[in-house]
């Protein structure tokens, strides 16, 4: 399924294995031609354990989550269109709606410009996704994280929606009503409480 969050190779996926092993994505393989074998084995601080291509460039940004998130067990990377726009415009990313508040839980800030690949990157995401599900990163794209993978998914998913529905709102040359941080709380503590709960029963 086609979630147009990708384009080309740019972007990664990984997820923890366990509390000191990290499996992520190579540098430079289309997605479509990707193979399990392709994949890297490294430990938690961005050793190498196996694989024959090199990790993702992103690597130390996936590290340093996990080194500070510890319920957090998959990161996916991408630069997805609305996203990417919303980098070079805003410093926050206002929710708008319930869905995206659910989801992501908390302030969508933007990040201040680093390097890709550089630890100040990784320091400045970590430093700005704080406790909630995603990111956006100055002139690049966005991060989004997760318990699960599919949670992952659709925390990107919902950090898409809501750069979106910002870029055409605030494109009316109107200024959108967005949720308050309580309320943005209220709904993502329904959401792990309870939606969260009913999905994961149904399974």
């Amino acid at each position: 399924m086609d979630l147009n969050l990708v384009y080309g190779t740019w972007g990664n996926v990984s997820m923890k294995l366990s509390e000191d092993r990290i499996l992520i994505t190579p540098s430079g393989i289309p997605y479509d031609t990707l193979r399990e074998e392709d994949l890297v084995l490294c430990d938690k601080n961005g050793s190498v354990l196996e694989g024959t291509l090199p990790p993702s460039s992103e690597l130390k940004m996936h590290v340093a989550i996990y080194a500070t998130r510890k319920h957090v067990n998959a990161i996916i990377h991408t630069h997805s269109l609305y996203a990417s726009v919303a980098s070079t415009i805003f410093n926050e990313v206002p929710l708008l709606t319930e869905d995206v508040a659910m989801v992501i839980g908390g302030k969508l800030k933007v990040t201040s410009y680093r390097l890709p690949g550089t630890q100040e990157l990784a320091d400045e995401i970590v430093r700005n996704i704080g406790d909630t599900n995603a990111v956006i990163i100055a002139n690049h794209g966005q991060v989004s994280v997760g318990v699960t993978a599919e949670d992952a998914i659709l925390a990107a998913l919902m950090c898409e929606k809501a750069s979106q529905m910002y870029v055409i709102a605030t494109g009316t040359g109107k200024v959108p009503s967005s949720l308050s941080d309580q309320d943005i709380k209220n709904f993502y503590d329904k959401y792990v409480n309870s939606y969260k709960k009913l999905k994961e029963a149904k399974k």
